[in-house]
């Protein structure tokens, strides 16, 4: 019997997400590159234990993102769906200018609320509950 070594597959992502509680609102901040098959797979995975716990009010501080790519985008328009679907939201907040243009060439600016500062994202969902 000839056994091969397979490696296993990578267990860490190039994307760090950390979390924390502010009121009924999770603020999630990423660091790092959201890129297909790993980054986006994770903040799948993420959002998904959110919205089971019944968390579905969500910030997503992008500002440590140092690349994303169409997958990422595409899972984040995945999640929003998903989230919207459970009856919450997701607001964006320090979104690159590079990120600016790939929602806007995929046509999704207009289905993420956008924030320059965490404060006033968290309060949109007071002011506004759900877009």
């Amino acid at each position: 019997m000839v056994r091969a070594n397979i490696p296993h597959p990578r267990m860490s992502s190039r994307l760090e997400i950390l979390e924390r509680v502010t009121g009924d609102v999770v603020v999630l901040t990423l660091t790092g590159q959201m890129l297909l098959d790993d980054g986006d797979l994770a903040f799948g995975r993420h959002i998904a234990a959110l919205t089971s716990r019944g968390l579905v009010k969500i910030v997503v501080d992008l500002g440590g993102v140092t690349y994303i790519d169409s997958s990422g985008v595409g899972m984040m328009a995945a999640k929003l769906k998903h989230v919207r679907e459970r009856g919450g939201d997701m607001r964006l907040l320090h979104l690159s200018g590079r990120a600016q243009q790939l929602f806007g060439m995929l046509k999704l600016m207009f289905a993420f609320e956008n924030f320059d500062d965490e404060p006033t994202a968290v309060d949109s969902f007071v002011a506004r509950p759900r877009q």
